[in-house]
């Protein structure tokens, strides 16, 4: 069974909110593949540690206006730090409230307090990661040797939920994004990239194979190799490409310096590139006279 239609997400307001919305959304749509949830240890652990700061800020302003110099010098910022992680962490748990995400074969929606998203995997242009990455991207490939699949496992930080976050666009402009404050986000951020590849793989693939660059932001792929700004790597001259934690470097073979340096979040579809690498990198060296970096063989860092 299909998801409900990209321009017209549904409001549920008559429901009881998150359980309302669930049974109606199982009742017309069938059970989904994966349900996330907003994590209640979690919470819990958030609260605690709000809880905690605000004791903390307490104490520690207590003693230095009344005990202490009393002064507004340097230290002071030390005494608002852990009153505003505090009001974050509070923040970031009442957003969160009553959400909940249903992944089904053909897409995915978000259920929060009433409201419905649905983002169908064909309707996504975009998807973007923010936050660790804790290995090298995923590549299956299809018994003739081609990429039917990709993605880049992530992470949940533990308090810092704010600091992590994977983003759908619709192609009507529409977004959503999801945090850590879901339980099993790794799960879901895997999901997500997976379900999407197909639909987004396809385009990209077309393009390539008919010598259309495919746009990641300021760094394009093309059928001869690289490109940013006006600098160009060819396929055959990558040494690598990688994700470390937060960054996505470009390596260029003799080079010590990454030819290009980016931070992951800034690079949309970033499990779509890892698959162009990996399909394009035995691609048969650009002709001659193809376009070089304006500075030879010096590597950079954008």
């Amino acid at each position: 069974m299909g998801l409900p239609d990209a321009d017209a997400d549904t409001d549920f307001a008559d429901s009881d909110f998150a359980d309302g919305d669930l049974a109606r959304a199982t009742q017309e749509l069938g059970e989904p593949d994966a349900l996330y949830q907003v994590s209640q240890a979690r919470q819990r652990a958030k609260l605690a540690a709000a809880l905690g700061l605000l004791a903390f800020a307490a104490v520690a302003n207590y003693v230095w206006w009344v005990h202490g110099p009393g002064n507004f010098g340097f230290e002071v910022k030390f005494l608002i730090l852990p009153v505003v992680a505090a009001v974050g962490l509070l923040a970031h748990m009442y957003r969160n409230r009553g959400l909940s995400v249903l992944v089904y074969p053909t897409g995915v929606l978000r259920l929060h307090r009433g409201e419905v998203e649905s983002f169908p995997w064909a309707d996504v242009r975009e998807v973007r990661l923010r936050g660790d990455v804790v290995d090298q991207p995923r590549v299956v490939r299809g018994a003739g040797g081609e990429v039917v699949a990709c993605w880049l496992p992530v992470s949940a930080p533990a308090f810092q939920v704010w600091k992590a976050h994977l983003r759908v666009d619709r192609a009507d402009g529409a977004a959503a994004a999801f945090t850590p404050a879901l339980a099993d986000y790794p799960d879901l951020a895997e999901r997500v990239q997976r379900g999407t590849f197909g639909p987004l793989w396809a385009r990209a693939a077309a393009d390539l194979a008919a010598g259309v660059p495919v746009a990641f932001g300021d760094l394009s792929a093309g059928p001869d190799g690289l490109r940013a700004g006006k600098q160009f790597l060819p396929w055959a001259e990558v040494k690598e490409i990688t994700v470390s934690q937060k960054n996505v470097a470009v390596k260029r073979k003799g080079g010590w310096l990454p030819w290009l340096a980016k931070d992951l979040s800034a690079i949309p579809n970033p499990h779509i590139l890892f698959a162009a690498y990996e399909t394009m990198r035995g691609a048969p060296p650009a002709p001659a006279g193809a376009e070089r970096d304006d500075e030879g063989d010096d590597e950079s860092e954008i």
